[in-house]
């Protein structure tokens, strides 16, 4: 809707209070202009924006870490003007990928310590925390590794964020694995059965071993389908993941 231009991002937060009474809102920074992701001029405004709507912007999503030793300094540095930008829009968290080479889960995790930990120095000097989310490669789109990497890591400013449709490994078994380090849940949804389900997912089961964790945060909604429009979707989900938390 950004893209089509039927929402102004500056407006995106009263939308987001207004259409779903939701009062959390995380950003995608490939949604929002680009000719404006380093005028702190518009961020500060789109900051003012969300305060003025009760909104609490919590995260801003960038891009993909490349955890490779001959990739990993340029990665690293396209992904610092991100921090910034979080920053100045008052997020707790920043999103990343990780892209890690080859099947080696020994090697892989050293590999994101390594690249992580500069990344995380720096997010913890702005305040903030860097929230992985599987995907970008095989093995990082697996929840056993992240949470194995995490532990490895033990930095206070870097954390995990599950999402269910993009965990490749078993669902459930790298949900949990992720949850004792865990940030912040993309609650991915693709389509709703006849009964308003999730067919890839059992939100039932989800919600209770959250529910069931030492995670208290925020459950964030993420219509990803094509048979409803975008706020359809969304409305959708949240009624799905309401009523799958009102039966735990």
């Amino acid at each position: 809707m950004f893209k089509d231009g039927s929402i102004d991002p500056l407006d995106f937060p009263a939308f987001t209070v207004d259409k779903f009474g939701i009062k959390a809102i995380d950003l995608w920074e490939g949604g929002l202009p680009k000719d404006k992701l380093d005028d702190s001029g518009y961020l500060a405004k789109l900051r003012k924006r969300s305060e003025e709507a009760g909104t609490d912007c919590f995260l801003l999503m960038a891009g993909v870490l490349e955890v490779a030793a001959e990739k990993r300094g340029a990665s690293l540095a396209a992904l610092t003007p991100s921090l910034d930008r979080a920053r100045q829009l008052g997020c707790d968290f920043v999103r990343v990928f990780l892209r890690v080479p080859g099947d080696d889960e020994a090697a892989g995790v050293e590999a994101c310590v390594e690249s992580l930990k500069p990344y995380a120095d720096a997010a913890a000097e702005r305040e903030l925390v860097v929230a992985i989310e599987p995907g970008a490669s095989p093995l990082s789109q697996r929840g056993t590794f992240l949470a194995r990497m995490a532990a490895k890591l033990a930095h206070p400013a870097c954390r995990l964020m599950p999402d269910f449709g993009k965990l490749k490994d078993n669902v459930y078994e790298g949900t949990e694995a992720m949850l004792p380090h865990t940030a912040t849940i993309s609650c991915k949804m693709h389509s709703f059965d006849e009964n308003g389900n999730q067919p890839d997912f059992d939100y039932g089961r989800l919600m209770k071993m959250i529910a069931a964790s030492d995670y208290r945060g925020y459950l964030a909604i993420e219509w990803e389908g094509h048979e409803l429009e975008p706020v359809e979707g969304v409305l959708a989900s949240k009624k799905l993941i309401e009523r799958s938390l009102a039966a735990v």
